[in-house]
């Protein structure tokens, strides 16, 4: 019995579809990896908060390893691409291909752009906002301002201390914050006619980053 040869269109449509879910897997592991840090600054920026927002945070532990299975599915379209062309020998936009091979990397390339974008979005965030300003008050700024440092649990990457500032600004009556990394502090001068030490405790809690007022400050 003779082996039917294999069919060229059933490989390329196989090609397609493997290239698809790599690149899928790899920006779905992205966003995963980035859901501690960005994806709650995101939502603190647009006013949304929540216990939900702050469980956001719990996916920190597992960073690593959405980082790895994203590079190993990027690896993994690059190689079968790599692969593909080998075999084929060629690039010509056949009619054809499921998808033409020039318009399918352009994809693909896309697609790994996105997801290194988004495996990278902590550090950008932090490199966008540029070092922590210093806590200077308006000239308006009432003058029965209060002052408080609150020690800030959890934050464990480049753009944790810019959610914290975010969190604390959008309170009613937060004049200004300044917020470190290391330490983990956050400096709050705020209208006590307007806000509370609890206000600004329950409003970094809801961003996924517990405050108690600091006993060393």
């Amino acid at each position: 019995m003779t082996t039917p040869p294999p069919d060229p269109a059933a490989d390329r449509g196989t090609r397609d579809r493997g290239a698809r879910w790599g690149v899928a897997a790899a920006i779905g592991a992205a966003v995963a990896a980035s859901a501690c840090c960005t994806v709650p600054l995101l939502l603190v920026s647009l006013g949304v908060g929540g216990a939900w927002v702050g469980s956001l945070t719990a996916f920190e532990p597992y960073r690593p390893l959405f980082i790895a299975v994203a590079m190993g599915a990027l690896g993994f379209v690059a190689w079968r691409e790599w692969r593909a062309s080998r075999l084929t020998g060629t690039d010509c936009d056949c009619e054809e291909d499921a998808v033409q091979p020039r318009t399918r990397r352009v994809i693909l390339g896309v697609g790994a752009l996105a997801a290194v974008l988004l495996l990278a979005s902590p550090w950008l965030v932090r490199a966008a906002s540029g070092p922590p300003a210093s806590t200077v008050l308006s000239a308006d700024a009432p003058l029965a301002t209060a002052r408080v440092t609150l020690a800030v649990e959890g934050m464990s990457c480049a753009s944790c201390d810019v959610t914290v500032e975010r969190a604390l600004l959008s309170v009613d009556g937060v004049d200004a914050a300044e917020v470190s990394f290391e330490p983990p502090r956050a400096v709050v001068s705020f209208d006590p006619t307007r806000a509370t030490v609890a206000d600004l405790m329950e409003a970094t809690a809801a961003a996924g980053y517990p405050t108690t007022p600091a006993t060393d400050a």
